[in-house]
């Protein structure tokens, strides 16, 4: 199949959907059941994803008790990326829809179902894919993390190395982390994503006040500021800003930020899969309980099948 469309929705049409399929995951976060509470009155087939080494502190137990009472499918992912397709198995329709929450999910399970539907040849005519994403309140993450490398997280076979890195960097709020990614990717050419309005305010004063150093070392012109509500619209930011680098510039992609950032990124790889896209990765792993912030994001993918 190949992706054809993407839409913003806005969150009172949460249900305006019939579903075919809930995909959500089990993890200790707050805000994991969220976006499943409101969906109680969807009548379909409902999974809830989780690891075999998932942290059972924070809301763990709490979130397992109430997927068992609203009878979700709970399954085990075996290895780094859930079976797509196994879980698909039992849709024989030309026609699906699938609501999917990336809330509490890895960049490599969201990532997978994306991959999925957009290389699937055979399996459905037309698919529509929700995502839906609860956004964080503030929290205090203590210490700062440092980073220790900043690593491919998809290695594309079509990628062509060209003399000069155009980095296009999401801004997040922890102090010295993206200062660390420039001095390490060491990019020709820069431009800075952030949310504005974020989902609380406190994140956009310590994005500003923690990168202070490249932000103003960066072009005005290249400091872009994103709605961190709609999906589709930093989706086309990201598309414009690429588009005109590709022929001149190896564009590398780390969406550091809101999930929601991460998910538009992962859409520009598939359809321009020359788009490097890679991620910091930390001394030391952080454990946060995120509580949920505001109305859900919500976003339409719809991915066509090939004549």
């Amino acid at each position: 199949m190949e992706f054809s469309d993407i839409y913003h929705i806005d969150p009172g049409r949460l249900n305006d959907i019939k579903a075919d399929l809930f995909i959500t995951s089990l993890s200790y976060e707050s805000r994991c059941t969220t976006i499943a509470r409101m969906l109680e009155s969807q009548n379909c087939r409902k999974v809830a994803l989780t690891g075999h080494n998932n942290l059972k502190e924070f809301s763990f137990q709490k979130n397992l008790e109430y997927y068992r009472q609203k009878d979700f499918e709970i399954i085990d992912v075996d290895g780094e990326v859930p079976d797509i397709g196994a879980i698909l198995q039992d849709s024989f329709q030309e026609e699906i829809h699938v609501i999917f929450d990336c809330t509490s999910m890895s960049q490599r399970w969201y990532y997978e179902l994306l991959r999925w539907f957009s290389e699937s040849q055979d399996d459905f005519s037309v698919a529509t894919l929700r995502i839906v994403y609860t956004m964080a309140g503030y929290a205090d993450e203590g210490a700062p993390r440092k980073v220790r490398k900043v690593e491919d997280f998809i290695r594309s076979g079509s990628r062509q190395k060209k003399p000069k890195v155009a980095l296009i960097l999401g801004l997040g709020h922890e102090s010295n982390v993206s200062e660390t990614i420039y001095k390490l990717v060491k990019p020709e050419l820069i431009f800075l994503f952030y949310a504005d309005p974020p989902a609380d305010k406190r994140f956009v004063e310590e994005v500003f006040v923690n990168n202070h150093t490249l932000i103003n070392a960066t072009s005005i012109r290249n400091l872009i500021a994103y709605p961190i509500s709609n999906g589709q619209i930093i989706y086309q930011k990201l598309i414009d800003t690429i588009l005109p680098l590709r022929n001149e510039y190896s564009v590398v992609l780390i969406p550091q930020g809101p999930k929601i950032f991460s998910v538009a990124s992962m859409l520009v790889q598939i359809g321009y899969p020359d788009t490097v896209i890679k991620y910091p990765r930390f001394r030391k792993n952080q454990v946060l309980d995120r509580h949920p912030c505001g109305d859900p994001v919500i976003l339409d993918v719809h991915f066509d099948g090939e004549d």
